[in-house]
């Protein structure tokens, strides 16, 4: 599957990298001694400075706190089938003056692998780390304050990650109080996997200080359900590393995968700061796709820069997607560069129309775009509670057909509903409420967008681009004015 999977968004992903810059890291794993090795059963009181290897069949315990001075960059070294790791609701904490990339459990050609009931602190690559791996547990899993602070090479962290694993399990883990300086951030990274479960988890309080940062990702993942799970707290900032990928800010986004679920999720207090921010991205990706009774509150985007690209609750960049019952509220962005900030978006990119995405009863309540001033105008934007946002960017310029929007109401936002670049679309029974325009549907018109070094673009640019909306219909759709 993981290979078919590659084979369908290959073209895509050659377009992708042709237009960004890259950076690999050249991974190593140092390979354990006779010495440093746990038998089966044992319990583990401490782990010295070259880490240890675990791997024959068995449950291994900790029995106390462990604080890990490194040499090496891995702590405990998986490699075998039918390991239980049960940390006992205890501690393993990196002392680290050194700053070594160092990782706290790290898994490798393993089955039937479980890992518990602990907290992983400190760690300045990741707490949990697997690939190649099947039938992955990971439960009750505490990881906090990675810590790593490199912008010279494109360096991506993350608490937990999971590549080339199949059947994998999250439950009940929380990534918390993390400071990074590096170009992006991923609380729990899936790549290259087949059936994913993320259950009952939270990402707060997590900051990147140059670069971008994401609770819940999946790259290139297959049949992935995310489900109970909240993203809160997230910010970035720009301090001028322009040798990252960008500085979003984003809850959830998968990223060219397939067959996905997003249930009961919640995303709040999003801040980003010069590039785009949104609480759930569906990037790049194929259906069938459901996102059910999710919400998303405070998205801000141009914090501390006074410009951003744009602002989102939930966009679909994507086809065959059904977003039902979900609220977004209170979206707002500063002098988007895109001039719009919006409750659902939907657009096409990577060479294809978006198609056949369904709003279905959702609510877009208080989106707005503001000046630095918090003044509003025409000239600057608008806040759309349901609408396709224009890119300046070539690879992202392709509209959406066949979309529906269907018993959706939009609250106090600058625009309700706006048919900008889509195609044989329905608008029935929705309902703009305290809305200043109900339905904006201008065909013929153009909008000037622009994109500068922070939100992805160098050399910056600035492009005119001319709406091809056509053959949209309307049904009883209602305005209301308290």
């Amino acid at each position: 599957m993981i290979n078919n999977l590659k084979e369908k968004f290959s073209e895509k992903i050659k377009l992708f990298n042709n237009n960004k810059k890259y950076y690999k890291n050249v991974e190593i794993i140092e390979k354990k001694s006779q010495s440093n090795q746990i038998n089966s059963g044992f319990i583990i009181t401490k782990i010295g400075p070259e880490g240890i290897l675990l791997d024959k069949p068995g449950t291994y315990i900790f029995a106390n706190d462990i604080v890990w001075s490194p040499k090496e960059i891995i702590a405990i070294l998986i490699i075998g089938d039918n390991i239980t790791l049960d940390m006992k609701n205890f501690s393993l904490t990196c002392i680290n003056p050194n700053n070594l990339e160092t990782i706290g459990i790290y898994a490798s050609f393993c089955k039937n692998l479980i890992i518990k009931n602990g907290n992983i602190i400190g760690m300045g690559l990741n707490g949990i780390k697997s690939e190649i791996c099947e039938n992955v547990t990971i439960e009750n899993i505490i990881i906090e304050k990675i810590n790593t602070n490199n912008i010279t090479v494109y360096t991506t962290p993350s608490a937990i990650k999971l590549s080339g694993c199949t059947n994998i399990k999250i439950n009940k883990c929380i990534v918390k109080n993390i400071t990074v300086r590096v170009g992006n951030f991923t609380a729990f990274d899936i790549v290259l996997s087949n059936e994913s479960t993320i259950k009952d988890c939270l990402v707060n309080k997590c900051v990147n200080l140059d670069g971008a940062l994401v609770g819940f990702s999946q790259y290139l993942c297959y049949d992935s359900i995310v489900e109970n799970s909240n993203a809160c707290n997230l910010q970035t900032f720009f301090g001028n590393n322009t040798k990252t990928q960008g500085h979003t800010c984003i809850g959830f986004v998968p990223f060219f995968s397939e067959n996905l679920k997003f249930l009961n999720c919640n995303a709040k207090n999003i801040i980003g700061t010069c590039d785009d921010t949104h609480g759930f991205s569906m990037f790049v990706c194929v259906g069938p796709i459901l996102i059910s009774k999710c919400t998303v509150d405070n998205v801000q985007d141009g914090v501390g820069k006074n410009t951003g690209a744009k602002a989102t609750g939930i966009e679909i960049y994507a086809e065959n997607v059904i977003v039902k019952d979900c609220i977004v509220s209170n979206i707002m962005a500063i002098n988007p560069q895109d001039k719009q900030c919006t409750g659902f978006s939907v657009s096409g990119s990577v060479g294809q129309e978006a198609k056949d995405v369904k709003f279905i009863n959702c609510k877009a309540i208080n989106v707005n775009v503001y000046d630095e001033n918090k003044k509003q105008n025409s000239c600057i934007g608008y806040g759309t509670g349901f609408g396709s946002p224009p890119d300046p960017r070539p690879l992202f310029q392709f509209p959406c057909s066949n979309i529906t929007y269907e018993n959706c109401c939009a609250k106090k936002c600058q625009v309700g509903f706006d048919s900008w670049w889509q195609k044989n679309s329905l608008w029935k029974n929705n309902i703009s409420c305290d809305c200043g325009i109900s339905i904006l549907n201008l065909n013929n018109s153009q909008r000037t967008v622009s994109c500068n070094l922070c939100s992805e673009c160098n050399p910056p640019i600035v492009v005119t681009l001319d709406n091809v909306a056509k053959n949209n219909k309307f049904i009883n759709n209602k305005a209301f004015y308290s």
